[in-house]
């Protein structure tokens, strides 16, 4: 195809496709008026207003049924005339658990001269004596 032709179909092409674009704007949705001028159409495009009304509705206020709160008060107790006396606590085992460990240790350490077994036996024996002491 020669450079002059091509040229032609484009612009040619270019003007339809612009057309075409065009082509909804030269639309109309008016409505025919008679004839004015010569006889020549018109066309009215009136401003589309659309009003939508909502009925009102009107709703009775709620209702609402529930039982009548009930109150729980607890009794009333008058106060004793006598209190008893306060519990008698023991004196507290664990120190003299610990105390009686701590000791029968270090005898057993002096007595058997650094041996572990010892030691520890001591230890066990110096727990029992001191929580039977305590009690």
């Amino acid at each position: 195809m020669k450079t002059n032709k091509f040229r032609l179909l484009s612009v040619a092409g270019l003007a339809v496709s612009a057309l075409m674009a065009t082509a909804p704007a030269l639309a109309h949705d008016g409505y025919r008026h008679g004839h004015v001028r010569y006889g020549a159409p018109y066309f009215v495009h009136p401003g589309h207003r659309v009003v939508v009304v909502r009925p009102v509705v009107v709703y009775p206020a709620p209702v609402y049924y529930a039982p009548a709160p009930v109150y729980y008060v607890p009794p009333y107790y008058d106060p004793p005339a006598y209190y008893p006396p306060a519990p008698v606590v023991p004196a507290p085992t664990a120190a003299a658990t610990v105390g009686g460990a701590i000791a029968g240790a270090a005898i057993g350490g002096i007595v058997s001269h650094g041996r572990p077994g010892a030691i520890v036996a001591g230890s066990v024996i110096g727990a029992v004596v001191g929580n039977g002491l305590a009690r």
